[in-house]
């Protein structure tokens, strides 16, 4: 049921408040996917998009898990079939530096000097993960091609040869992350990946640079004018739990809601649900909705 404050349901009327209670549903949310396809598939299976229930990814869908591409196919086709609206897809830190390094390539000719290419880092990355992310980008024979050409040549060559080859393969798929957004403004509400500037209050949107949307660390805790839902930290780290065994939803008990579970570290994809029908937030575990507490009254789900 709609709770409305004495004021404020004097100053709509009956249908105006009908009109409100219509329009409520479940707020999904989840983000730092990481290439983790089965976890992805098996968390959806507890979403329901029906009425006006919706899902906000928070981003990092690809990097350490094994399943990169198909993580992005898989939300990539959800949208397609549900809509933007229901099925907000915002951007990580992981995909825009995934996307600065095919910038960074995309041109045959670069001169490959160092001031263009600053992005060799995540290509060592990514083969020191055994090239998890590239190759599910790539048909068995172009991986191949690149596992030959590592051996002797640059990692400037190598990402040219990459670059063409993901391009050529999904250009459609990398336009459309090239225009994920960076947040989701939902009324009391900011969804964003990793945090805003909350020094600059109702100017936030204003004053948070990309920097900080796909990458603010440390976690902020406290009080803010809207509720955060945040992920890109992990909710067991120093900054949050301080806990390496905790996976489960993070909440500051003000107005900080982080939903990273380190899943690709052995920890759990977490879903979290704000049920706009009673204004409280839930851990969505196995058809349950547990109500999620202040972290330090929090019991654990194991």
């Amino acid at each position: 049921m709609l709770i409305l404050e004495n004021d404020e349901l004097k100053s709509i009327s009956r249908k105006e408040f009908l009109k409100r209670q219509k329009n409520l549903g479940m707020i999904y949310a989840m983000s730092d996917i990481h290439g983790c396809i089965e976890e992805l598939e098996e968390k959806m299976e507890l979403v329901d998009l029906r009425g006006n229930n919706r899902i906000i990814f928070l981003g990092d869908y690809i990097d350490y898990g094994d399943s990169s591409c198909q993580v992005l196919q898989y939300i990539w086709q959800l949208q397609k079939r549900y809509g933007d609206k229901k099925v907000v897809v915002l951007k990580g830190n992981h995909e825009q530096m995934f996307l600065e390094w095919i910038d960074d390539y995309r041109n045959p000719f670069s001169d490959g000097t160092e001031d263009l290419m600053t992005f060799n880092d995540w290509l060592r990355t990514d083969f020191e993960y055994g090239a998890n992310t590239i190759s599910t980008f790539v048909s068995e024979q172009q991986m191949d091609f690149l596992n030959q050409i590592s051996r002797t040549s640059s990692l400037e060559t190598i990402s040219k040869e990459a670059v063409q080859m993901i391009l050529s393969n999904h250009e459609d798929l990398i336009r459309w992350m090239q225009n994920m957004p960076t947040y989701y403004d939902a009324d009391d509400h900011i969804f964003v990946h990793a945090g805003v500037d909350e020094e600059a209050g109702e100017y936030w949107m204003w004053g948070t640079s990309d920097d900080l949307l796909l990458g603010k660390f440390p976690a902020s805790k406290g009080k803010f004018y809207k509720t955060i839902v945040a992920g890109h930290v992990g909710t067991g780290t120093r900054d949050l739990a301080n806990d390496r065994s905790y996976h489960d939803v993070y909440y500051d008990g003000e107005s900080h809601y982080y939903i990273d579970g380190s899943v690709y570290k052995g920890g759990k994809l977490l879903l979290l649900g704000y049920d706009e029908s009673d204004g409280k937030y839930y851990q969505i575990e196995s058809n349950r909705k547990i109500p999620v507490r202040k972290y330090e009254e929090y019991v654990s789900l194991d």
